[in-house]
């Protein structure tokens, strides 16, 4: 494999680690609330597990194994929507419970941008988020500058996972993602504003 499909390979797993984490606090705020026995094992059974390990190491196993890689991209995708469709049923005031985790999980993030341009915090927020699976691009950039990168987004192919376990993706994944992202721009002095619907950007207070 060349060394930019390796270097691919090792983001998407990157963000496939980080979408675990997320199914990991629905399955946290199920044992703190009491709303299921054992979500984790559901979540298990119902949609199967991604391997885990030593990022280099799944590089080196999975290199050029493109069923591999299909394969654990729609397991994490179903875990991750199945596990806030179960909390959500069980409970959708919970649903507050998963915003504050998941902004926490950003807060824990440390960007590093003192002294760069606004599009180094864009690129460490995107290579944290799977959107699009292994290769495909669905934010583009229309406007960069020091201080602000505006984009448009078209519509993830995430999407389908949450409409097949019957979730509103705007309402839920949207909202989740939002408050990811506002928990890793917490200590920093730049805003994330929805100018339109699909239309994003980033920019200094």
């Amino acid at each position: 494999m060349d060394n930019q499909k390796r270097e691919n390979l090792k983001k998407t797993y990157i963000r496939m680690l980080q979408q675990e984490r997320f199914v990991q606090a629905s399955v946290e705020i199920s044992d703190e609330y009491g709303l299921y026995d054992d979500l984790g094992k559901d979540i298990n059974d119902t949609c199967g597990q991604i391997e885990i390990d030593d990022v280099d190491s799944i590089v080196d196993k999975y290199e050029g194994d493109v069923k591999w890689l299909e394969k654990n991209l729609a397991i994490i995708e179903n875990r991750f929507a199945y596990s806030v469709k179960k909390i959500i049923d069980a409970d959708e005031s919970q649903m507050m419970h998963l915003k504050d985790a998941f902004y926490k999980m950003g807060t824990e993030v440390n960007p590093e941008y003192e002294g760069k341009p606004v599009i180094e915090i864009y690129w460490v927020i995107r290579n944290l988020l799977l959107d699009g699976g292994k290769s495909e691009e669905f934010n583009k950039i229309v406007d960069d500058t020091y201080d602000e990168v505006v984009w448009t987004r078209t519509r993830p192919t995430t999407m389908k996972y949450w409409t097949y376990w019957d979730l509103d993706f705007h309402k839920y994944y949207t909202e989740l993602r939002r408050a990811f992202i506002k928990g890793i721009l917490e200590k920093t002095d730049i805003e994330f504003v929805v100018i339109e619907e699909n239309v994003i950007s980033l920019a200094r207070r």
